[in-house]
């Protein structure tokens, strides 16, 4: 459940937003934020370990009291999950804009909330080197243990990349254990969304 709070960091650029909802509902999304402010700012976040289920539980029981007013005038269902995650994202995007030491906890931790959801995100693979394939962007082919083979892109620097990079052949046939993020891409021949593997780590095991 606490993973629908990390929508509350999902702002990388939170500096030119505008109040997105203020002229449709400015009173109970000015009841909710401040609430929000209020207990943020009572909690000591010095300390970055656990904060994401601190906010979390700060969160759970504004949602609670706005409940009604919600369904009402968001038209969303705290009850429903993907209405639930629609909804804390809301509250951090507004909370960024009329919460001040909110913004400022954005400011000055903004690397370790990164490090956060992508943890939170990244999944792992493991298997043999088969191949490099690709043209245009570079995908790496390994086979897992099932006999299956996996295509990751490579698309940005990661930890374990230079090896792959300078001596690709010196991996043939070595265990690699890759950690990688799912992205949604368009595909023109298939018209439709389909999701790739994004390499993020490569670790010979």
């Amino acid at each position: 459940m606490y993973k629908l709070f990390y929508l509350l960091f999902s702002i990388t650029s939170f500096a030119p937003l505008q109040k997105s909802f203020a002229q449709k509902d400015s009173t109970l999304t000015q009841k909710i934020t401040n609430d929000f402010c209020i207990e943020f700012s009572k909690k000591d976040f010095s300390k970055l370990k656990g904060f994401e289920m601190e906010i979390g539980l700060l969160v759970v029981p504004i949602i609670e009291k706005y409940n009604k007013d919600i369904k009402k005038e968001w038209d969303l269902d705290p009850e429903n999950e993907e209405d639930y995650e629609k909804i804390s994202e809301k509250i951090g995007r507004e909370a960024t804009v009329d919460c001040p030491k909110f913004l400022e906890f954005i400011r000055n931790n903004m690397d370790q909330i990164n490090e956060v959801s992508d943890d939170d995100d990244t999944k792992s693979v493991s298997g043999t080197f088969q191949r490099l394939e690709g043209q245009l962007f570079t995908a790496l082919v390994i086979k897992t243990k099932a006999g299956k083979e996996e295509k990751l892109w490579w698309f940005q620097f990661f930890e374990g990349s230079d090896q792959l990079a300078k001596n690709p052949a010196s991996l043939a046939k070595k265990n690699l254990t890759i950690k990688f993020t799912e992205m949604e891409v368009y595909d023109a021949k298939l018209k439709e969304y389909r999701k790739i593997k994004v390499m993020k780590n490569l670790a010979i095991d």
